[in-house]
């Protein structure tokens, strides 16, 4: 049985938590063993824009990466926001079997609403001099639109330039040493991230290839 078929027996747990929790919460069903299309069912999308077959998020990729599953079944209540200021608090439920990670279900609350009121509330309050608290740092935050392929594109440029040397005067140390930072960052399970590090580096898809053979192999 494949995983996304072992995976479809959640989906009326996801319907349940969608219906029970309202229009103002996203909730989403995702296949970690495909994570460029990961997203198998989702309710009340348009919170975040996105749909089924969609990639997942640079924090759930670091999540599974990282092993978090292994000793905890769920992480609750962290920032989550879309590039355009929405804001979100976020949860994410890891679905195991027998210790073995098949997938995700996120909850994602739209807060909009309450952060304006939070903010009404905050001036009337400054207004009659009433000390206010400042919120809890929470210790994840996610960009729930960084799965799309132009942020990876952007992360690459960005580490380029931070070398502060053209990539035509980089010497191959240098050039395995930025691979191996954006292997550390994850980019190259972005799909085309190895085309656009070529380009970057000015040198051939299979020289990027042999240096992540290289780099996988310490």
């Amino acid at each position: 049985m494949s995983n996304r078929s072992r995976l479809e027996r959640y989906l009326p747990i996801a319907a349940f938590l969608s219906a029970v929790c309202g229009k103002h919460y996203e909730v989403i069903l995702h296949d970690v063993s495909d994570p460029e299309a990961s997203v198998v069912a989702i309710f009340n999308g348009h919170l975040s824009g996105r749909k089924v077959g969609d990639p997942m998020t640079e924090l759930a990729r670091s999540l599974v990466r990282e092993e978090v599953y292994r000793h905890q079944d769920f992480i609750a209540n962290y920032e989550g926001r879309t590039r355009s200021g929405k804001r979100f608090v976020s949860s994410t439920y890891f679905i195991k079997e027998e210790g073995v990670l098949l997938g995700l279900i996120c909850v994602n609350h739209d807060v909009s609403d309450l952060t304006a009121m939070a903010s009404h509330l905050q001036n009337l309050l400054s207004a009659f001099s009433v000390p206010g608290q400042a919120p809890a740092q929470p210790p994840y935050t996610e960009e729930l639109d960084d799965s799309i392929p132009e942020l990876s594109t952007t992360l690459i440029h960005n580490t380029v330039l931070r070398q502060g040397v053209p990539a035509g005067r980089m010497t191959s140390v240098e050039k395995e040493a930025l691979i191996e930072a954006l292997e550390r960052q994850g980019v190259f399970s972005t799909k085309g991230a190895v085309g656009q590090v070529a380009r970057e580096l000015e040198i051939s898809e299979p020289t990027v290839y042999r240096y992540l053979r290289r780099i996988r192999s310490r």
